[in-house]
């Protein structure tokens, strides 16, 4: 039976579906970004020594906090009266590869887990110069980086259209630091300061120093947005903040100064970190 092009054109025609994007699987892939630390550091005076010109108490009870922190590790040192502030400013590259997996939760939610392992350059440094007041003239000189980590990371993310993925993420984050720094005399006059705990250092010489490099564990947390533009292939904006904790560094006394004084530094290995990013499903 053959039917008129009046009949045929009245008879419904099938659309096919269009796919919605699924989620769910392993993926792997790059990133690239740029990390920073931008902290303040307060001086503050400590009665644990006694200052050269004065012979008051402040010497090596100087104490700078957050990102850098100098104490003699004596009682008595006042970390109440801030006698300066500075801002020292770490930065640089981070770059590194990815892997992981999700599961998608119905028709709006997906969760997973993610690992990371990157490439730091995150430099800084942070000089200070005493007053000149007519006697010893000190400086305290320090430098902090950051370079590797990696994280191990939850995810748990609300699809804003069935491509498009804003999601939250948190979890372990471990990383490798190096920390330094030096106290110096940068002027004629020479520097004699403590009893039990004594420290003999002339002029234009480095009294104290000392480095150190550690593998820290901490924890991570950030977000971003991640969007499918091919079945196989998305791409991410994403910010993590990093905390590994604190790195204490001893200096001790460097020849030709003399003594068993010695000086705590303590680094604040916190960083934010923003990146972009490629991720191939598998």
């Amino acid at each position: 039976m053959m039917l008129s092009p009046a009949l045929a054109a009245d008879l419904p025609v099938k659309v096919k579906p269009v796919p919605v994007y699924n989620w769910t699987g392993w993926y792997g892939g790059v990133n690239a970004g740029y990390g920073w630390q931008d902290k303040n550091a307060a001086a503050y005076t400590g009665d644990s020594l006694a200052d050269p010109v004065t012979g008051q108490g402040r010497g090596a009870g100087t104490v700078f906090t957050d990102d850098l922190a100098i104490s003699s590790l004596q009682a008595g040192a006042d970390a109440t009266n801030p006698t300066y502030r500075q801002s020292p400013r770490a930065s640089g590259f981070t770059g590194g590869g990815q892997i992981g997996y999700n599961w998608q939760i119905e028709r709006n939610w997906v969760a997973g887990f993610e690992a990371d392992l990157q490439y730091a350059n995150s430099k800084g440094d942070a000089l200070f110069k005493a007053p000149d007041e007519g006697g010893v003239t000190l400086s305290a000189a320090s430098s902090h980086q950051l370079d590797w980590f990696g994280t191990l990371r939850g995810r748990i993310g609300y699809l804003l259209n069935d491509r498009l993925l804003a999601f939250g993420t948190g979890g372990l984050a471990y990383g490798g630091t190096k920390g330094q720094a030096a106290i110096s005399i940068i002027g004629p006059l020479g520097w004699n300061i403590g009893f039990v705990t004594q420290i003999l250092c002339p002029g234009f010489t480095t009294c104290l120093a000392g480095s150190s490099s550690q593998t820290s564990v901490g924890w991570t947390a950030g977000g971003g947005l991640e969007y499918a533009v091919l079945p196989h292939v998305t791409i991410k904006a994403e910010y993590l903040h990093i905390d590994l904790g604190d790195q204490n560094v001893k200096l001790t006394v460097q020849s030709p100064a003399t003594g068993n004084g010695f000086v705590n530094v303590k680094f604040s290995n916190a960083y934010d970190i923003a990146r972009m990013g490629m991720n191939l499903r598998f």
